[in-house]
């Protein structure tokens, strides 16, 4: 959990047949499907090599076909890659990887009317570079042959959509999509982007744009086709040109013309990510899916807004053939059911795609976690609670709106946590109060990053961090703050020229061991330390041997002054290799510590504070252990479905890993007896880890929980009593625990099933006897 936000959904599909069968892409959170017209959900895609989603289609002649584009197709600064298209002959239940791998990012996926064998994909390629797989491809035998039928114009145009006749299965319409994104701008437009046609199952195609406003800031193009007259088609095109803007058009001759709708400028603006969907019972009612969504029942002529009380950034919509009052969308925050065309909605709370970019923890008892999520603020809510359901959404409180990200509380105060959102914009929470200050610096030619740090020192929690292009310091909880240190960035003029902030500071920390030691990363690649709180500033990155790409996280050692970890991301690259180092000389040299990493990118490395070759990093698809100081790697947490780990830390006192993830939520796992494990231990027949502190709850009964029915959604309390845990060299039969009080005295008695080889926990309940 939590799933009081949702997050982003991309598609949105239900069973010809059985309307209650509803599957729901999720940008970042995996396949879900219900049976139940989304009372429950179950996840149907969580062990594949990525679970960004792009798009799923349900075979109209045998449903238990789909297919699945992995890949994010919005250009989304958070969009993650895909592996290429999947199919499913079961209804979901299983799922085989189908080829195009190098599309990295899937738009749309048709399939023949007739012959489920018979598929097309719009793939879109790349986002931060040329190449991959880009085009309309086509397969004749269910997979096993791929064909491009269409290809752009140029490297930087893929494929966004494709729609067929649902009359003729000859006939198919596709939008090209040129455009590129780097770290420091985004072009979502370009000469490339247009429409076409073909008559003969995409053999040949020709370009239909007449009548449509032709320009090199053309952005993206949705499309959609009216089942009840398919010679009627809408088409919203996005355009960069303030003086054109976003426009609604609409052919009445399969294409052969195109009439914009409307005067002026269209409803709402396009941006990246717009869709269009007509009534399949009405090709006069129309919906607009964009930053609003509105709807037109004239043909496009006029439009209203009907999406009153629902989260705003529109992605999918279906709308149900056999009554159009019944309305399915995704949008940011998730789901949404509407009964009436879009009056009235329902936001259904039970799918538990949060997208963190970070999180945080504090000291109460039970701890609070908390962080900030794509574009659904900052939340806080308790690890555990005394209700016999678990965590609910109630449970949870909201600190702050836009786009969340970093969330630090004042270690001597739970009531006050410092916050961010987008671009720099940094508060001061008062939980009890529910009350947020502002407290950014506003120094001119201030550059601040989308995702900007910010610490509290581990030796005096007055003193917060910041990140801007410099690093920024105050000494009284943000009221004031000074400048510590010059522009860090490269200051690339070319990068600075860009339309998304760049040369930033994007990661910094100081040592836990000493004041002073405050160590920063920059977006453009900059690795910086200081040894004197600031005075002088030495640059490191020289000898760490990576490329000038971003530095997604610099970490101090807990246990020696002189060393820290260092990640370098490729994510703004569409770059996949591992970069992690280490150096216990203040950056004079560094080690790679890469080699048994999966290839995919590394967001954050935690090193324990206990046991110095305990190491976790997350990485696009998981989390990732080492036991020997990063010498060897293993996957950790097989309970955690694959997932992008944005963040995590290991809490002080229980000996959690919390992890953030972008698409699933937070996961909690206890790794105490990991920090208990030395070579020593390994060496020997049996070990009895020492345990933690446990406390024993006495669950609190709450009608409104116990009372809520099957929808919605809670998250399960770690598992009562106290946790004990042993070391086994290997398998046994059985083992025998007695638990003793401070005199000696038995207590209790734990009779374990046969042990396993490694480690093993049970649980005493905390009585006598």
């Amino acid at each position: 959990g939590p799933s009081v936000t949702g997050g982003r959904i991309v598609d949105i599909e239900v069973h010809p047949s059985q309307p209650n069968t509803i599957y729901a892409a999720a940008a970042s959170g995996g396949l879900w499907k219900s049976t139940n017209n989304a009372t429950t959900w179950k996840p149907i895609f969580d062990d594949k090599p990525t679970i960004s989603i792009g798009d799923v289609a349900i075979a109209p002649s045998d449903p238990n076909i789909l297919w699945l584009g992995t890949g994010e197709h919005n250009n989304q600064r958070s969009a993650h890659f895909g592996d290429g298209v999947y199919k499913s002959t079961d209804g979901g239940e299983t799922w085989t990887n189908m080829g195009l791998r190098e599309s990295n990012r899937v738009g749309r996926i048709v399939i023949d009317s007739k012959d489920p064998n018979v598929v097309c994909v719009a793939a879109s390629g790349y986002l931060y570079k040329e190449g991959g797989d880009r085009g309309v491809y086509k397969t004749t035998d269910g997979g096993q042959t791929w064909t491009k039928v269409l290809e752009g114009e140029n490297a930087t145009t893929g494929f966004i959509e494709i729609v067929q006749d649902p009359s003729n299965n000859r006939v198919l319409y596709a939008a090209a999509y040129d455009r590129l994104r780097r770290a420091w701008f985004i072009r979502d437009y370009g000469p490339g982007t247009k429409m076409y046609k073909t008559t003969d199952a995409g053999r040949t195609w020709k370009p239909i744009m007449k009548g449509i406003t032709e320009s090199a800031q053309n952005g993206r193009i949705g499309l959609t086709i009216s089942p009840k007259n398919p010679r009627i088609l809408y088409a919203i095109v996005d355009n960069l040109d303030r003086e054109v803007g976003a426009a609604i058009y609409r052919t009445d001759n399969g294409g052969d013309e195109w009439k914009k709708t409307h005067e002026g400028r269209g409803p709402g603006t396009s941006y990246y990510y717009a869709q269009i969907r007509v009534d399949p019972n009405n090709p006069d009612t129309v919906y607009n899916l964009n930053v609003a969504m509105t709807r037109s029942d004239d043909g496009g002529k006029t439009w209203g807004r009907v999406d009153n009380r629902v989260h705003v950034d529109h992605h999918a919509l279906w709308i149900d053939p056999a009554n159009s009052n019944r309305l399915l969308l995704g949008n940011d925050g998730g789901f949404h059911k509407s009964y009436d065309r879009g009056a009235t909605w329902e936001f259904v709370d039970n799918l538990p795609i949060a997208q963190f970019y970070a999180v945080g923890a504090d000291n109460a008892v039970p701890y609070n976690v908390m962080g900030g999520l794509q574009d659904n603020g900052v939340w806080h809510g308790p690890s555990r609670t005394r209700s016999p359901s678990g965590i609910a959404n109630k449970h949870w409180i909201n600190l702050l709106g836009g786009d969340g990200f970093y969330t630090v509380p004042d270690p001597d105060d739970p009531n006050t946590i410092y916050t961010s959102s987008q671009f720099g914009a940094v508060a001061r929470v008062d939980v009890a109060q529910r009350t947020s200050r502002s407290i950014r610096p506003r120094d001119q030619g201030q550059r601040a990053n989308w995702m900007s740090p910010f610490i509290t020192s581990p030796h005096n929690p007055k003193i917060v961090y910041w990140g801007a292009n410099k690093l920024y310091k105050t000494l009284n909880r943000g009221n004031s703050w000074e400048a510590i240190s010059p522009d860090l960035s490269t200051q690339d003029a070319e990068r600075l020229r860009g339309n998304v902030p760049h040369c930033t500071i994007t990661t910094i920390d100081e040592s836990p061991r000493k004041a002073g030691v405050i160590w920063a990363g920059t977006d453009d690649g900059n690795v910086w330390v200081t040894q004197d709180g600031g005075v002088n500033w030495k640059q490191v990155d020289a000898n760490i041997g990576a490329p000038k790409w971003w530095v997604s996280r610099v970490v101090a050692s807990p246990h020696d002054a002189a060393t820290a970890f260092v990640t370098i991301t490729g994510f703004r690259e569409d770059e996949f290799e591992p970069h992690l180092y280490k150096t216990t000389d203040y950056g004079a040299t560094w080690t790679n510590l890469s080699a048994g990493l999966p290839k995919e990118q590394i967001s954050v490395v935690r090193q324990d504070a206990i046991n110095a070759n305990l190491l976790v990093v997350g990485t696009e698809t998981g989390c990732h252990i080492s036991l020997d100081g990063g010498a060897t790697w293993s996957r950790f947490m097989n309970g955690m479905p694959t997932n992008a780990c944005q963040d995590l830390l290991i809490h002080p006192r229980e000996g959690d890993l919390v992890v953030g993830t972008h698409g699933r939520g937070i996961f909690i796992a206890n790794i105490s007896p990991l920090r208990q494990l030395t070579d020593q231990v390994l060496d020997k027949s049996a070990h009895l880890f020492r345990p933690d502190r446990a406390l024993a709850f006495n669950n609190i009964s709450d009608m409104f929980d116990a009372f809520q029915g099957h929808q919605r959604y809670t998250a399960p309390n770690p598992e009562g009593g106290a946790a004990i845990a042993y070391y086994l060299k290997a398998e046994t039969e059985g083992v025998t625990i007695t638990v003793h009080d401070v005199t000696g005295a038995t207590i209790g008695r734990i009779a374990s099933p046969p042990g396993k080889a490694g480690i093993n926990v049970v649980r005493w309940n905390m009585r006598r006897g």
